[in-house]
């Protein structure tokens, strides 16, 4: 047993039962709302049949009905067309009270003895359900009540659909598969909107920064020629490099938002990853970094762009070179795994918060505060691993983060 929303009358509330029976009923009727399903015949007639069987219902669709003077049929409608906003009132449950079995067994006393009455006098007696969790009925709310024809409606017949519909739990998994195609739908159309207005975005970076950048990077450059003071001359390189590092960061953009195509070969990946970690030698010589490369027992090939997935793993590197800052580890392993290569960065730097692994691959989000930078390097190493139909994915916890780039690979 449940309750049904609230009875509302100035600052009073009264509440009434809500059985399985009707619950069932009632959530028919969500569900109907939430497909935007038109109700027929047969639901109608469900409803009908619920408000002449049971009392609270009757009387709850009575009391909240605007009508003055009407019959079950218009009860019907009236439910039908409000049940979702009634359930979804921001006080429809507020300060109900708490069931109890005294306030069960009463109910159902209620319940027996109205099933005794004829139906013309349930609402006569209203007032009897209503003072259980209430305060007594007020006169003027009283003078307020409709007059419903008590005429009962013809329920023998019964179509075809009526017979043969689906249960409840049918219907809300039904319902649940239809929102999580639109949830699909929107994701997909949510992931293009986002692509269209970063393409836009990066290309008016593109006109709009980098003139500027290139002006501002010749004119220190030429200051640089005839500079003598080798502090002013580390200051205009400082500079340059800052122009540069600009200029990267709006063409890893324009790579996100329009990525060129993909010149896809035969590739051992090993030697791929070896490259890689080569180029980081003597960075991480400088910083006391220990990168281990851990190689599988035999080569793993895939079809790749060699140079793209060179990019990968060299942005999920520097994520973790400057993660770990120095006197750290960073371990570079390849395994095969199923039909696929992953290829793992594991580092001993700080790990990652819930926020910043949801948005670890997106462009516009930055993680430096917490003394790691998801920088635009990861929305790029994103961008390749989905161009190569792959995975890449983020974990971490308090300590350590572990990136992931997942590859199809053909057996032969």
């Amino acid at each position: 047993m449940g309750l049904l929303p609230c009875l509302r009358f100035g600052s009073d509330r009264w509440w009434l039962p809500r059985s399985t029976e009707i619950g069932e009923v009632l959530g028919e009727l969500l569900v109907a709302h939430a497909r935007s399903v038109p109700v027929d015949q047969s639901t109608h007639r469900q409803v009908l049949q619920a408000l002449q069987t049971d009392p609270p219902l009757m009387l709850f669709a009575s009391l909240n009905w605007p009508g003055s003077d009407g019959s079950f049929s218009d009860l019907a409608d009236w439910l039908i067309q409000h049940a979702c906003e009634s359930f979804a009132h921001g006080d429809a449950f507020l300060g109900a009270p708490e069931l109890t079995p005294e306030l069960q067994t009463r109910w159902r006393e209620l319940s027996d003895y109205f099933r005794t009455l004829p139906l013309e006098q349930w609402l006569d007696k209203a007032d009897l359900w209503l003072q259980v969790t209430g305060p007594p009925v007020p006169q003027s709310w009283r003078i307020e009540w409709p007059v419903i024809n008590a005429e009962r409606a013809d329920l023998t017949k019964q179509t075809s659909e009526e017979t043969n519909r689906g249960c409840l739990l049918q219907q809300l998994a039904r319902l649940a598969e239809r929102h999580r195609t639109l949830e699909q739908s929107f994701d997909e159309e949510l992931h293009q909107s986002k692509l269209a207005a970063l393409k836009q975005l990066a290309y008016g970076l593109s006109h709009e920064i980098n003139n500027p950048l290139a002006n501002i990077s010749t004119r220190a450059q030429q200051l640089q020629r005839g500079e003598t003071d080798g502090a002013r001359t580390a200051t205009l390189q400082r500079i340059v490099d800052q122009v540069y590092r600009a200029h990267e960061m709006i063409a890893d953009l324009m790579f996100f938002a329009n990525p060129p195509p993909e010149s896809v070969e035969e590739c051992k990946l090993l030697e791929i990853l070896r490259s890689v970690a080569g180029s980081f030698e003597e960075e991480l010589g400088r910083q006391a970094i220990r990168l281990e490369l851990s190689t599988p027992q035999g080569e793993i090939a895939a079809k790749v762009d060699p140079q793209m997935i060179g990019e990968a793993v060299r942005a999920l590197l520097r994520n973790a070179v400057d993660a770990v800052g120095c006197q750290g580890t960073i371990v570079l392993s390849l395994v095969s795994e199923n039909d696929q290569a992953m290829i793992h960065v594991a580092d001993s730097g700080p790990g990652l918060s819930d926020l910043a692994r949801n948005h670890a691959f997106d462009p516009y989000f930055s993680g430096r505060e917490a003394g790691r930078g998801l920088g635009l390097g990861l929305c790029r190493a994103f961008r390749i691993a989905k161009l190569h139909e792959g995975e890449i994915t983020i974990a971490g916890g308090p300590a350590g983060c572990v990136s992931t780039i997942a590859l199809p690979v053909e057996r032969h």
